[in-house]
C-alpha cells in the first residue's frame, strides 16, 4: 500500500542501454541515500556534483549528482537524482541496493507527480500536462501541453472562479443586509454577471474542444455507396495510393486507416466498405465493422455521386446512418460534378454541410481542404492553446447546465437562495477539474497512466 511518508525511488529514463541513466529519489530518506550510496554527509544543493557511486561499499560508477532540498523541488520533498551510465544492470544494482535502506521503496507509476500535486506544487491539470508532454505526437501537441503545464488553463478557470466567488459574496451579503439594497437594482446586477459568466464559459469550452483535437487527433470516416469515390478521396487527401480503386462494386471490404497532419493536428482518415444491400458474406462483415467504428469517429464524410436523387440520399441517411449515430456531424460530399456539369461549391444548411466536387478532375478539392483546415482543425491562436481531456469538457458542460438552470430559475422565481445553491455546485465542479475537490479513485486513475519515474 502506498504511504506518502515512504521515500520513493525509480528510473527517470527509459529501459535499455544509453549513455546516461537517471535514478530519482524523493522523500525524507534522501539524506540516508547520500550517506549510503555516495559515502558523504553533505553535498552542495542545486549544484552538479561529480561523485562516485558505491554498491556494497565498492565503487560501481561515477556520475553527476543533483540534490534539491525541500520545499524547493518538483515534489516539494527532498529530491536526489543520480546520473549514472545508462546500463540497465548497473541501474538495477544501484536501485536494489538503495531500497535496502528502511522505508525506501520503488515508486508507483506517476507517484512523483502525484506527490507534487498533493504538496500543492502543481494542480491536477498541470500534473496531467506532464503526461501529455511525454506522449505528444505533434509539434502543436508539444507546445499545447507546455501551455497546460504553465497554467494557461488553470488561469482561465481561476478567473472564472473569482467571478463565481464574487457573485456568491454579493448574494450572501444581500441575504444578510437586504434592507440596505434595492432588490430590482440588485437583480439586474446579478443577471449582468450571469451573462458575463455564460460568455466566458463558452469561450473556455471552445478552448477545451480545440485542446482535445490537438491531443487526441480527429477521426474522419469516409462512408457511402460503392463506387461513389471514397477510396479515390482517401488517396487524394492522404496523397498516397492506400485504397484500391476499381469500377467493381465492393472492392473495399475492410477498414483502412491513414494518419496525416493538417494545421499540426493529427487526423486519421478511415476508408470503409460501400454501404449497400448485398449477399456477399465478406462484404456484409465489412459493412458491419463500419457501424462498430462509427461511434469512435468525430466526423462522417458521406461520399455520394452528384447525380443521386434526394430520395436515395435521404434513404442512406435515415435507413443507415441515423440508426447508428448520435451527435456526429455528417458532411455530404457530392462527387462527380464533371458528369452533372455542376460547379464546385460548399453549401451550409440547417442539417448538413454539402460540398460539391470532382475527385477525377480535381475540381473543388481546395474547397474541401479549406473546410477541414478552417472548420475541423481550426485551433484559434495556437500560441495560447493548451491540450485538454474529455473530463474537462464533461465538467464544463455540467457547469454550463448549472449556470443556465440557475439563470432560468432566477428569472422565473427571483429566488436568490436557489441561485446561490447552483453557484455552489459550479464552484465544486470547478475544483474537481483542478483537483481541489477530487476523489482518491480519480487521482489513482489519472496518475496510474504516468511513467514509473514521473
Amino acid at each position: 500500500m502506498e504511504k506518502q511518508t515512504d521515500t520513493i525511488i525509480a528510473r527517470a529514463t527509459p529501459l535499455g542501454k544509453g549513455s546516461i541513466g537517471i535514478i530519482r529519489i524523493s522523500g525524507n530518506k534522501v539524506i540516508d541515500v547520500i550517506k549510503y550510496t555516495l559515502k558523504l554527509t553533505y553535498i552542495k544543493p542545486r549544484y552538479a556534483n561529480y561523485l562516485s557511486f558505491f554498491y556494497k561499499n565498492k565503487i560501481i560508477d561515477k556520475g553527476i549528482v543533483l540534490w534539491f532540498p525541500k520545499p524547493f523541488s518538483f515534489t516539494g520533498e527532498d529530491i536526489l537524482e543520480l546520473q549514472c551510465h545508462g546500463n540497465s544492470i548497473l541501474m538495477d544494482l544501484l536501485i536494489n541496493d538503495i531500497i535496502n535502506i528502511p522505508d525506501i521503496r520503488i515508486a508507483s507509476p506517476g507517484e512523483f507527480s502525484k506527490r507534487a500535486f498533493l504538496n500543492k506544487k502543481i494542480d491536477l491539470t498541470q500534473a496531467e500536462a506532464i503526461a501529455d508532454i511525454i506522449t505528444a505526437n505533434s509539434k502543436a501537441a508539444v507546445f499545447s501541453a507546455m501551455n497546460l503545464m504553465n497554467g494557461k488553463f488553470s488561469l482561465l478557470l481561476n478567473n472564472f472562479k473569482k467571478i463565481i466567488i464574487q457573485l456568491r459574496v454579493q448574494i450572501e451579503s444581500f441575504l444578510e443586509f437586504n434592507y440596505e439594497l434595492n432588490f430590482s437594482f440588485f437583480c439586474k446586477k446579478i443577471l449582468i454577471k450571469l451573462e458575463k459568466l455564460s460568455k466566458y464559459l463558452i469561450n473556455i469550452i471552445k478552448y477545451v474542444k480545440n485542446g482535445i483535437r490537438i491531443k487526441e487527433g480527429i477521426k474522419i470516416m469516409l462512408i457511402g455507396p460503392p463506387n461513389s469515390g471514397k477510396s479515390s478521396l482517401m488517396n487524394l487527401i492522404t496523397n498516397k495510393n492506400i485504397s484500391i480503386v476499381t469500377n467493381i462494386p465492393g472492392t473495399t471490404r475492410d477498414i483502412l486507416h491513414e494518419n496525416i497532419y493538417i494545421n499540426s493536428v493529427p487526423i486519421e482518415i478511415i476508408d470503409t466498405a460501400g454501404i449497400r444491400n448485398t449477399s456477399n458474406q465478406i462484404e456484409i462483415l465489412g459493412i458491419k465493422k463500419i457501424f462498430k467504428e462509427i461511434k469512435n469517429s468525430n466526423y462522417l464524410f458521406l461520399v455520394v455521386e452528384d447525380q443521386i436523387s434526394q430520395k436515395d440520399l435521404s434513404k442512406i441517411i435515415n435507413d443507415y446512418l441515423k440508426k447508428f449515430i448520435k451527435n456526429i456531424p455528417i458532411i455530404i460530399i457530392r462527387n462527380k460534378i464533371d458528369i452533372t456539369n455542376n460547379l464546385p461549391e460548399i453549401i451550409y444548411n440547417n442539417d448538413y454541410v454539402i460540398i460539391k466536387l470532382s475527385i477525377k478532375k480535381k475540381k473543388g478539392i481546395s474547397i474541401l481542404m479549406n473546410f477541414i483546415k478552417e472548420k475541423i482543425t481550426y485551433t484559434n491562436n495556437i500560441e495560447d492553446q493548451f491540450t485538454a481531456k474529455e473530463r474537462y469538457l464533461n465538467s464544463l458542460n455540467l457547469i454550463y447546465k448549472y449556470l443556465i438552470k440557475g439563470k432560468k430559475n432566477f428569472l422565473d422565481t427571483l429566488s436568490i437562495e436557489l441561485l446561490s445553491e447552483d453557484l455552489n455546485l459550479i464552484q465544486k465542479e470547478l475544483d474537481s477539474i483542478t483537483g481541489k475537490f477530487t476523489s482518491e479513485d480519480l487521482l489513482n486513475s489519472i496518475f496510474s497512466q504516468f511513467c514509473i519515474g514521473k
